[in-house]
């Protein structure tokens, strides 16, 4: 029957359009009201649940196993959603479902593994080879000149590649290639060695380690240059410590010693200098978005330690005694995994429990993840934990 020859039927239909326009109105301004709800709740940490739910499903499970050639001398690398696997013999990228997409043979007696967003490197500290990998395989392979040797190799988190090597004529050479391979900076140094070096996050300067004398014993210096102009902005004193690690956020270098931790500026501002006094380092997290741990204890062995965390601005934010043995801890975003003989915890940057695994399964290494997840690494393979 058309409309014409039923009156009413046009303004019902016109109603019930009307409805579901409403209704549809409805359902979409409470989505967004729940998204805004679980953002501004304790820093969004609901909305980050919510979005590990739905990629991953139940939180407090494990999912996902990567497996893997056992050897005690693996080295891991995150790419995406890929682990690097790398012993001295060779070098494998894992996915998720236990898939290995290939299996490249090296010969290196002290393979370095680093990960940037699409690219990883493993360069054999000390040997003559470096290869830049993706997830599909090697992208090239680099040797040092007249058989000399590599010192470090690091990628940034914009794939920017920063390698200090030996060179003729010269205490120690840094390169720095860009993601597509070109390189974009190079520097020579004639009076000091040069044991490390990495890119800043914004890809415009680079931070070298340099080894100098100081009243008798060795201390570091940090050179920082400029990628476009090849000019020095920066040149920090470290005294009595030299450098182990270093890692870079923002404008500040996070430089682990082995007799001190400090933060500075790339300007050479001094935010914190925390002597290790009579106390000994047992681990450390330098990757949160906007802070780091320190695990420091009276004795080099023993479970009795202090776990401590500060910003980026040198603040302590909390601190934590532990009579428990901590086997490997890891940062990232504002979440701490710390991995415990018999559980792993995720605590804030505050030192607050967010969430726990009783069962570890003789998993040895974590990795925190941005999104909030971890990955925990035993000898044979590596497991997702969804908090």
């Amino acid at each position: 029957m058309s409309s014409k020859e039923n009156p009413g039927a046009q303004p019902a239909e016109k109603k019930r359009g009307l409805a579901r326009r409403l209704l549809s109105l409805l359902l979409v301004l409470c989505a967004v009201l729940a998204v805004v709800v679980l953002t501004t709740m304790e820093d969004g940490r609901h909305f980050a649940s919510l979005r590990r739910w739905l990629m991953y499903g139940e939180s407090s499970a494990t999912r996902d196993v990567y497996i893997y050639a056992a050897d005690a001398s693996n080295r891991y690398g995150r790419l995406g959603d890929c682990l690097l696997v790398v012993s001295p013999n060779t070098a494998q990228m894992c996915l998720d479902d236990g898939t290995i997409l290939y299996d490249l043979s090296l010969n290196m007696a002290s393979p370095q593994v680093s990960a940037g967003s699409r690219l990883a490197s493993v360069c054999d500290a000390g040997g003559d080879t470096l290869y830049v990998l993706d997830r599909n395989g090697v992208r090239r392979t680099m040797k040092t000149e007249r058989g000399l040797c590599y010192y470090a190799a690091r990628l940034n988190e914009g794939d920017y590649l920063a390698v200090t090597e030996q060179k003729g004529g010269y205490k120690a050479s840094v390169s720095v290639y860009d993601a597509n391979g070109e390189i974009v900076f190079h520097f020579d140094s004639h009076d000091s060695y040069i044991s490390d070096a990495v890119v800043t996050p914004d890809c415009r300067s680079v931070v070298m380690v340099s080894l100098d004398s100081q009243d008798g014993a060795f201390a570091s210096r940090l050179l920082v240059y400029d990628l476009d102009s090849a000019r020095q902005t920066g040149n920090i004193p470290i005294r009595d410590g030299l450098v182990q690690d270093l890692s870079c956020s923002g404008k500040r270098v996070l430089s682990l010693c082995d007799k001190r931790f400090t933060i500075t500026g790339l300007d050479g501002e001094r935010l914190l200098d925390r002597p290790y006094g009579n106390l000994y380092l047992h681990k450390y997290a330098l990757t949160g978005a906007d802070f780091c741990a320190l695990l420091l204890g009276r004795y080099q062995s023993g479970n009795i330690c202090t776990l401590t965390t500060y910003d980026l601005e040198g603040r302590q934010l909390a601190s934590l005694e532990l009579a428990e043995e901590v086997l490997d801890m890891s940062a990232a975003g504002d979440s701490l995994a710390v991995l415990y003989g018999e559980s792993l915890v995720v605590y804030d940057r505050e030192l607050q429990e967010r969430a726990r695994l009783a069962s570890t399964d003789y998993a040895g290494q974590v990795r925190m993840e941005e999104d909030g997840t971890v990955l925990l690494i035993s000898g044979t393979s590596a497991w997702r934990f969804l908090p």
